[in-house]
């Protein structure tokens, strides 16, 4: 994208971001890596017996340390990190032949918050909270969904939980119209974000706005 449009994005989202979320005022970010790999912060299961096949879905999980930022664009689904059919007995996602393992958040004392990869163009980070021994809370995607690979499109799709567990995620996009022959059509050109934010609650509910969009040409 062209600086000025990244410029502008940058200053809306630094106002956007204010009294949200403490993240950097753009679009961007790398996963961060919790350097145990445990399932609380003294890398073992704690509390609650759980069932065999639920502990050892959550080892699959790798704990990363918070504030965590994703760039979508940019992960690479981990073969030795796959999900097996009976790991989507805890997750029920619709593809079931096509899920990975991504992340789990750190504090695991009143439930675990994993983070793991659906299917699609890029690949679908969603947020599922369990209880101790293993019932789904809630789950969400995190993502908005605005990227594309037509003619004429630019985009670059973050996500971001801070260490209060909050939640932002925002893609910063170009379009431009083509013609019939794939080229791009002078002065077609529009830049627009599009938005929500969340907050994992105590109780495990993940609640997320409704996506919004906003033009910055």
């Amino acid at each position: 994208m062209r600086t000025s449009s990244n410029q502008t994005a940058v200053n809306i989202l630094s106002f956007l971001l204010l009294s949200i979320v403490a993240v950097s005022p753009a679009c961007s970010g790398n996963a961060s890596r919790q350097s145990n790999n445990g399932l609380n912060n003294g890398g073992a299961i704690t509390g609650t017996k759980i069932n065999s096949d639920f502990k050892e879905f959550l080892k699959k999980f790798q704990i990363m340390s918070l504030p965590l930022s994703i760039k979508t664009l940019e992960i690479v689904a981990d073969s030795s990190k796959k999900l097996s059919q009976k790991d989507n007995l805890f997750i029920k996602s619709d593809y079931p032949n096509g899920i990975y393992a991504y992340s789990m958040l750190p504090d695991t004392e009143i439930n675990y918050k994993i983070i793991w990869l659906e299917p699609a163009e890029a690949e679908i980070p969603v947020l599922t909270i369990f209880t101790k021994d293993g019932k789904k809370v809630d789950q969400k995607e995190l993502g908005v969904g605005g990227c594309g690979s037509d003619c004429g499109f630019n985009c670059s799709e973050s996500i971001t939980i801070n260490k209060g567990l909050t939640i932002f995620s925002c893609d910063s996009i170009e379009r431009t119209t083509c013609d019939t022959d794939g080229n791009p059509i002078k002065n077609t050109t529009k830049r627009y974000l599009r938005f929500k934010t969340g907050e994992i609650l105590r109780d495990g509910k993940i609640d997320m706005t409704r996506i919004q969009q906003r033009s910055i040409n």
